[in-house]
């Protein structure tokens, strides 16, 4: 199954129910409908209009994954267009209850529509053979056994020669494994004083003296880039929402202001009204029920004023402490990035001197481990271990073929038919 396969994006719907992930570790792709299911991949089922529920399930042994509320459901052999029509067949029609922001339970009747699967983690492939680093690998949309190989650090000379002391293919393993460590530090840095700038993008290009292919970098700088856009996103929000709360507190402030100045006025005026009442009652010229009424309206309006000072009072403190919240999660921001930033300088100088280490104990070997295609004489023979069915098939292919999830890909290098010929 050689040449290219066209990668399918699967958009997010706002709220999720059930999840089952066949996750693709970071590619969004999918490997087409020819694509059959099988133990070990991961899938995601979700229902829209249910908040905050996400399960991921792998598929096991036996074929099967459970979904809570459904049970056990066969899905190995299964295509990802079929595994979306019985996710479909399953869930509607099913009342799923949520609770809304005001507190009100809401039952949701699940439509078809509302239904949608995707496979976002695959079974890994397994490399072995001439390369410098074998073993399992995370498979990821459209791979060939180049980008395979590539991932694995290249086709290695040295894994097939007899060598006293340390084994190079070693040396240049552990080399490599620093390298990703330091980019991975490297980027994480670059982007906290991205973050403590308050810039939304950072400067992405790697340091020279670190050599990494562009598939060992891209999935690094993608995490870091999203990683500040969500962070810048979240801080932004909520220091938004603080600043929103505390411009409220000040409306209602300047409206309870005004509504304290008008009590005061009327309380005022109580008092002179009762000041006048008593005053005609001692002359006789008004009756006691007047003075009664006098002194109620007079302890009513002071009661309003009352209550009014004591909800001006609650505000100012309220505004208070959001305008403390606001200094405090820029303060606490602060701080935890650079508590990130200095955990970070102090790996990338520890990887630094380990990687200095390496280096002088491989220039003896010429510090290299690999040698690309077409500088020697030799050239790597390809075989496909894949299982069809029940059968385990050897397909002896290219470099250029297109891996698929559970393959074994087998790599030895030869002598050229030209070399060969001429000795």
């Amino acid at each position: 199954m050689n040449g290219k396969r066209r990668s399918k994006t699967f958009s997010c719907i706002p709220t999720v129910f059930w999840a089952v992930i066949v996750v693709l570790t970071s590619s969004e792709g999918s490997l087409g409908a020819q694509y059959r299911l099988a133990p070990g991949d991961t899938v995601e089922v979700s229902v829209g209009g249910v908040p905050d529920q996400r399960n991921r399930v792998q598929i096991q042994i036996d074929g099967t994954i459970a979904l809570p509320g459904v049970g056990t459901v066969e899905v190995a052999g299964l295509s990802p267009a079929e595994l979306q029509t019985r996710m479909e067949t399953l869930l509607q029609a099913r009342i799923l209850r949520q609770r809304s922001p005001d507190g009100r339970e809401q039952a949701l009747v699940v439509k078809p529509g509302d239904v949608m699967t995707s496979v976002v983690e695959y079974r890994p492939i397994y490399i072995t053979g001439d390369v410098l680093t074998p073993g399992q690998q995370v498979y990821r949309a459209s791979m060939t056994v180049r980008q395979a190989v590539a991932v694995a650090g290249g086709f290695s000379l040295l894994r097939s020669r007899a060598q006293q002391g340390t084994d190079p293919a070693d040396l240049m393993r552990d080399y490599q494994l620093f390298s990703t460590e330091y980019i991975k530090e490297y980027f994480h840095v670059v982007r906290i004083n991205a973050e403590l700038r308050g810039d939304d993008s950072f400067d992405q290009t790697a340091p020279r003296e670190i050599s990494l292919p562009a598939s060992t970098i891209d999935p690094i700088l993608q995490s870091e880039a999203q990683s500040l856009k969500t962070a810048q996103i979240d801080y932004r929000r909520e220091r938004s929402f603080l600043e929103d709360a505390a411009k409220q507190s000040d409306a209602q402030l300047a409206t309870l202001r005004k509504q304290q100045d008008g009590e005061e006025k009327g309380v005022q005026a109580d008092e002179e009204e009762l000041e006048r009442v008593i005053k005609l009652f001692g002359s006789g010229s008004l009756p006691s029920p007047r003075v009664t009424e006098s002194r109620r309206a007079l302890l009513l309006s002071s009661t309003r004023r009352l209550q009014t000072t004591v909800e001006l009072m609650r505000q100012q403190r309220q505004r208070e402490d959001f305008l403390r919240q606001i200094e405090r999660i820029a303060s606490q921001r602060t701080i935890n990035l650079l508590r990130e930033l200095k955990d970070s300088n102090a790996r990338m100088a520890d990887l630094r001197v380990r990687m200095q280490a390496l280096s002088q104990k491989m220039q003896p070997i010429g510090g290299v481990g690999a040698a690309p295609i077409g500088t020697s004489d030799l050239r790597p023979e390809v075989t496909i271990i894949r299982k069809v069915g029940q059968q385990w098939d050897r397909i002896a292919t290219s470099v250029d073929f297109d891996v698929e999830p559970g393959d074994v890909v087998d790599v030895a290098l030869r002598p050229s038919a030209a070399a060969s010929a001429s000795n």
